[in-house]
């Protein structure tokens, strides 16, 4: 009995420490295996100890990199559009300013030059109120609504409505009058140079004709870097363009006698030249912020990559002795199950 006794007490003791040295060379398995997967230690923090804390430096610094990077391809997206935008508005505008100098010396009656004019009107209005990605890219700030409205819309917006009321507080009728044919040319170029040139005055064009904020979106397009990435519905050109549309589409002109609609075209033609300059300042100025961003994800993305190596470096383990050890400890585990086996078949039955 006593022999039973003590070999049974034996034979438990062997098992349960197989089974301790089982769990632990599976737990080393576990991490040998994952190293071999990533590429890198299992627990960063135990094998490089107080080294750790330099390596979720770098790691944080990388993460505000990508980032940045990710944001600087939402405004090189933007960016982009707007330059599209602006483009064609000056192409738009360039066209419409061969048209208003052939109309001086033309057979071409008023009518098709306004409808040109309504139509490129409505065309600019469509292009600023462009959205991407959900952003209104002529708000400014205010990116969740719409810029403009559209003139020609009923009930008329007050853009229409305030030069509507300036017509006719200047002659006293509207535009639709056919009396406006006996409006001299004189007349008509005091009111264009005043009251119709005040209308799309900033502060005019704020409370009338826009709901876009003069403050442009801005970007972090590197640790250090700040910059303008979007124009605003606002700025002076696009203003002087609706100006011009404006002046040729909704003052009457096809009943105007020949010298009153001379002195609209012939400021039309200066107004869309001043917007066609200051359209190519706009693109020439995104440009620049264009490549800005191109040179600061350049940068970035050799310091993301200087930052990789130290990582990898600090964390990275070797494959090849990771994947002898893999071996190794399949070989343990596997030799400690046939023990095991051995053990438990282990009794005095066996012996009688």
């Amino acid at each position: 009995m006593i022999g039973m006794k003590l070999l049974a007490v034996s034979t438990h003791a062997l098992l349960e420490a197989m089974r301790l040295s089982v769990m632990k060379a599976q737990s080393r398995l576990a991490a040998a295996q994952k190293e071999v997967t990533t590429g890198r230690h299992a627990d960063v923090g135990l094998s490089l100890g107080f080294r750790a804390g330099h390596t979720v430096s770098l790691r944080s610094e990388h993460a505000r990199l990508t980032t940045i990077l990710d944001s600087n391809a939402v405004a090189k997206t933007r960016l982009s559009a707007t330059q599209n935008v602006l483009e064609s508005l000056a192409a738009d505008a360039e066209s419409f300013l061969g048209d208003l100098i052939a109309s001086r010396d033309s057979d071409m009656g008023p009518e098709v030059l306004v409808a040109e004019a309504r139509s490129r009107l409505t065309s600019l209005i469509n292009a600023i109120n462009t959205v991407v990605e959900g952003v209104h890219i002529f708000g400014g700030i205010n990116t969740g609504t719409a810029p403009l409205a559209h003139y020609f819309s009923d009930p008329p917006p007050p853009s229409r409505q305030a030069v509507a009321n300036a017509f006719l507080s200047a002659f006293g009728i509207s535009q639709s009058d056919p009396a406006v044919v006996n409006i001299s040319a004189e007349d008509m170029q005091a009111f264009l140079d005043g009251a119709f040139s005040a209308l799309t005055d900033e502060a005019a064009w704020l409370a009338d004709w826009s709901k876009a904020s003069n403050q442009n979106m801005t970007s972090r397009i590197s640790k250090n870097e700040v910059i303008e990435t979007s124009v605003s519905a606002n700025a002076e050109p696009i203003r002087k363009l609706v100006s011009a549309y404006v002046m040729v589409a909704d003052l009457g002109a096809e009943n105007l006698n020949e010298s009153a609609f001379h002195a609209i075209v012939d400021t039309a033609v200066k107004t869309v030249g001043a917007a066609i300059q200051g359209l190519t300042a706009l693109r020439t100025t995104l440009g620049i912020a264009e490549e800005r961003i191109a040179a600061a994800n350049e940068r970035m993305t050799i310091q993301m990559d200087v930052l990789a190596n130290h990582i990898v470096n600090l964390e990275a383990v070797d494959p090849y002795e990771a994947s002898i050890r893999v071996t190794s400890l399949l070989t343990q585990i596997e030799t400690a199950y046939a023990l095991t086996a051995r053990l438990q078949e282990m009794s005095l039955v066996h012996h009688l």
